[in-house]
């Protein structure tokens, strides 16, 4: 998967600033609003592993992708220590062979956003989809561009370039501006919440 940062010397150095070391307030959020039943999910760019800790804590089993091998180490010894029955994969996911319809949901927690040309973002929701049974959702967490900030932050998509993407594959239910779960000291950075259902 093409990134414009190397993200195993990020989690070496410690400069993660999208780790939170608890499960994401929006994917709880939504968990708790779609009363989603105990499915398969998908989590690509897991990082550590706290996302898929907590939905398995739900009834939810996962598979999470990253490109870090040590993030994907810190998310097998966390799980470990959890006694949860997660599974964790160092691969890109763009050039992963998925059994097609082989997820019920699936996340991305500013991963989508580090697609950077109109060609990879619409590769990257054709996985997605690929990996989805028929209407399957998908919940993804997007740098937004209507925001205007001094210094470092995530990538920015428009909502234009977002569509753009994904409705060849997906059904928009819901793009709506937020921010994300933050950690740290700052203003945290702003966020499209786009929730997906896989068209048939």
């Amino acid at each position: 998967m093409p990134a414009d940062i190397d993200f195993d010397k990020r989690y070496q150095s410690g400069d993660t600033p999208w780790e939170i070391n608890r499960p994401d307030q929006s994917l709880i959020d939504f968990i708790d609003d779609s009363q989603l039943p105990p499915c398969r999910v998908l989590d690509i760019g897991c990082g550590t592993g706290s996302n898929l800790i907590w939905l398995a804590g739900q009834g939810i089993t996962g598979t999470g992708y990253d490109l870090s091998p040590l993030a994907i180490d810190t998310a097998h010894q966390k799980a470990a220590k959890a006694g949860s029955q997660c599974t964790f994969i160092n691969r890109d996911f763009l050039l992963e062979d998925i059994e097609a319809d082989s997820f019920d949901f699936a996340f991305d927690r500013g991963c989508f956003h580090h697609m950077r040309t109109p060609r990879l973002r619409l590769r990257f929701a054709e996985q997605v989809a690929h990996a989805l049974v028929a209407k399957g959702t998908w919940l993804s967490l997007i740098g937004n561009n209507d925001e205007t900030r001094e210094g470092p932050g995530p990538p920015k998509l428009s909502a234009g370039e977002i569509c753009a993407a994904v409705e060849p594959f997906f059904r928009i239910i819901s793009l709506t501006d937020h921010h994300f779960d933050f950690a740290h000291e700052g203003t945290p950075a702003m966020n499209w919440i786009c929730r997906m259902q896989k068209r048939r």
